[in-house]
């Protein structure tokens, strides 16, 4: 015992130096998204079997064999680069019986060990052995956990998310909160983001693929732009440290999700989750607010929610015309026993119903008619004028033409309040998802094997306070509609030229965007307000109104948020001996692009004072609320601030790694993985010309 201490410690010694070369490689690289099965074949008493042929067959798509290999001189065999699922096992030899195990499960990046003993017979007679389902991997030191497609599924997950099954796994801690939603926002308006640690690195170091497709969003590192179905997911696998020279990409942890494929049987799934304020308690606040509505009991009413998540699930072997001379009991149609087809579809329907919380003017004020006296003339602090309460302001002064914009437009359109200035008004959120995920296999023949997978989310938001939930407060003022695309496109194909040389290449391709337009009474198209301004707004935004007695008139966007990355990568696996090597290289494009980076390019308007002073000078008896109102009426605001441009970013980068790797089974009991890996991140360039780097050799 150890013994085996010792030499789990001296090949995880030798892993963590390989780990140590890797550490600074945090962009994107190949995912190991395959598996491999490794064993041994010998007899009864021990003695290895050299020569022994051994058959890996798919047991899920009509026992398809995958590849056919020999053992070598010590009994072992390596089967590496096979997609997860279920396999059966067949050994043969000479003066032996046929070895027959099934069951044998393959997970994502593992290295499963299937040890063959040999009984003395006829090959003719066949032993077969069941696999037990509880796999240990024995081989690799790197450090991980698979959360299988059933798991995922029948796992009660609020929402149903998968990043919140990422913190079931060992050394994850999190921030979450009990709900994470899908889109760039919750139905209550606050942005969201995976705060998952994982073995202590930062929450922005961790990097999300589907299928090997990059779903991380290279802006903020805390957000993905694709979110799989829970019933679309085959598995996924949380790896934590010691990653394989084949694993770059980030220093925190990596979550690669591989999505289901079909088999040689349809098969197909229907659901529906309901959630519904029926169902429901009251929270603590409404029970306390009779004000909000009452029923038959005297109780306050529960706040509307409307929550519905349905979809469905096929996937099964392709069928095709058939064509030529048909024999009539045939029919129509031919099945192809090489082609599989997966398609998953999911919507989402959440509404919710927030209360808007502001102040604003009352009837009598948006009138210019107030209920304390109002300074309309001073000298620096000195009032000099002032206007009676309740008489109207256009006794004295005219409104200004573009106040009077704002009232028309925006401010008389308000609910008045019904006591003082304070508004609590009911709004709606809307949070709808679409998805559809397609997934085709085919093998060309027992060495050519591919897949294509494609994924398409819409996430269309209403935002009844803006984006990000940065409006004013106004009901109807800074309202948004959002919608939030991701798209991955993945083909790859595996060539086994023989069974010691295999081919792989992969083409990836994420994009995610952010998309946000104004519709409330901010948007210019429904207030054509035409302030003067220095320079031209490139904005559908009305100016920002800032300390004009009440809540702000103030939004976000239009926003135009996006990016995509490309992954062009290759490996060839050698296996010799009780070598297998492998080596590859990755060519990698992204695009980041972003505008409202430079402020207020619509422009703001603030600090209202009174005529003549420096300052809003307050009238004996009045206040300064409503002195800054009518400061705003006389449209005698301090402070314009307006940028230039609304600047947008445009980066690009191009990155190119490589790497190679062995793994090398010493002995039965010690396996050796050493390999270097090389990146080069390009540094990052703006299309527009206007971003700066810092090169200490030219300081």
């Amino acid at each position: 015992m150890n013994m085996r201490r010792q030499i789990f410690s001296i090949a995880s010694c030798l892993v963590i130096a390989a780990a140590m070369i890797l550490s600074f490689n945090f962009s994107t690289s190949a995912q190991e998204i395959t598996g491999s099965i490794v064993g041994t074949v010998r007899d009864a008493a021990g003695g290895a079997v050299p020569g022994a042929t051994v058959t890996v067959v798919d047991s899920s798509k009509n026992n398809i064999a995958v590849r056919t290999i020999t053992t070598n001189d010590n009994g072992e065999f390596s089967a590496p680069a096979l997609s997860p699922g279920l396999y059966q096992i067949t050994v043969t030899a000479p003066n032996f019986k046929k070895s027959v195990k099934t069951g044998v499960k393959l997970d994502i990046g593992q290295r499963n060990t299937v040890d063959v003993a040999l009984e003395a017979g006829n090959i003719e007679e066949t032993v077969t052995v069941e696999a037990d389902p509880v796999q240990v991997d024995l081989v690799s030191a790197t450090s991980g956990t698979v959360i299988n497609g059933d798991q995922v599924r029948e796992l009660s997950v609020n929402n149903r998310n998968f990043t919140q099954l990422v913190t079931l796994a060992p050394g994850v801690s999190n921030d979450l909160s009990d709900q994470v939603y899908v889109g760039t926002v919750n139905p209550d308006g606050q942005a969201n983001t995976v705060q998952i640690s994982v073995n202590g690195a930062r929450s922005s170091q961790n990097t999300f693929t589907v299928d090997g497709a990059d779903v991380t969003d290279r802006g903020s590192n805390l957000t993905i732009q694709a979110y799989p179905s829970i019933d679309s997911i085959g598995e996924f696998r949380v790896l934590r440290s010691l990653f394989p020279a084949e694993s770059g990409r980030s220093g925190g942890g990596q979550v690669n999700v591989i999505t289901r494929s079909g088999g040689k049987r349809f098969s197909g799934s229907l659901f529906e989750f309901v959630r519904n304020e029926s169902f429901n308690a009251n929270d603590y606040f409404t029970n306390q607010t009779r004000s909000a509505g009452v029923d038959d009991q005297g109780k306050a009413k529960r706040r509307p929610f409307r929550y519905n998540n349905f979809g469905w699930t096929i996937g099964g072997p392709v069928y095709f015309l058939r064509y030529g001379e048909r024999d009539p009991d045939e029919g129509f149609f031919q099945k192809y026993d090489r082609t599989f087809f997966f398609f998953s579809q999911e919507w989402r329907r959440d509404l919710r119903y927030p209360t808007l919380n502001s102040t604003v003017a009352t009837a009598a004020q948006r009138q210019g008619i107030f209920t304390v006296p109002i300074c309309l003339q001073a000298t620096g602090t000195t009032c000099t004028t002032i206007l009676p309460a309740g008489t109207a302001l256009s006794t004295q002064r005219p409104i200004n033409p573009l106040a009077q914009q704002y009232l028309t437009y925006i401010y008389n359109n308000l609910p008045v309040p019904s006591t003082g200035n304070s508004l609590s008004f009911p709004t709606v959120n809307k949070a709808n998802f679409r998805q559809e995920i397609f997934k085709l296999d085919h093998s060309f023949n027992d060495q050519l094997s591919m897949y294509y997978r494609f994924q398409n989310d819409k996430i269309p938001t209403l935002d009844a306070n803006s984006l990000f939930s940065s409006g004013s407060g106004l009901p109807g003022v800074s309202t948004t509609e959002t919608n939030s695309p991701g798209k991955t496109h993945t083909f790859q194909m595996t060539y086994a030229y023989s069974p010691s040389l295999i081919f792989e290449g992969r083409y990836n391709f994420g994009y995610g965007a952010i998309l946000s337009n104004n519709v409330g009474s901010l948007a210019l198209t429904n207030s054509p307000i035409s302030p003067p301004l220095p320079y031209t707004s490139q904005r559908d935004r009305v100016p920002t109104i800032s300390g004009a007695g009440f809540s702000n008139l103030q939004g976000f966007g239009p926003y135009d948020n996006f990016s995509w990355k490309q992954n062009f990568s290759g490996t060839v696996t050698k296996i010799f001996g009780s070598h297998t090597t492998k080596f590859g290289a990755i060519l990698s494009k992204y695009r980041k692009n972003e505008n409202a980076l430079a402020g207020n390019n619509e422009g703001i308007y603030s600090g209202f004072n009174t005529p003549g002073g420096t300052t809003a000078v307050i009238a004996t008896g009045g206040n300064t609320i409503q002195q800054q109102w009518a400061n705003f009426l006389l449209g005698t605001n301090a402070t314009l601030t307006q940028a230039h441009y609304d600047y947008t970013a445009d980066l690009r980068q191009k990155t190119f790694e490589g790497f190679a790797q062995d793994e090398w089974r010493a002995r039965k009991n010690l396996t050796i993985y050493y390999g270097v890996r090389y990146s080069f991140f390009g540094s990052p360039w703006d299309r527009n010309g206007r971003l700066t780097n810092f090169v200490p050799e030219l300081f």
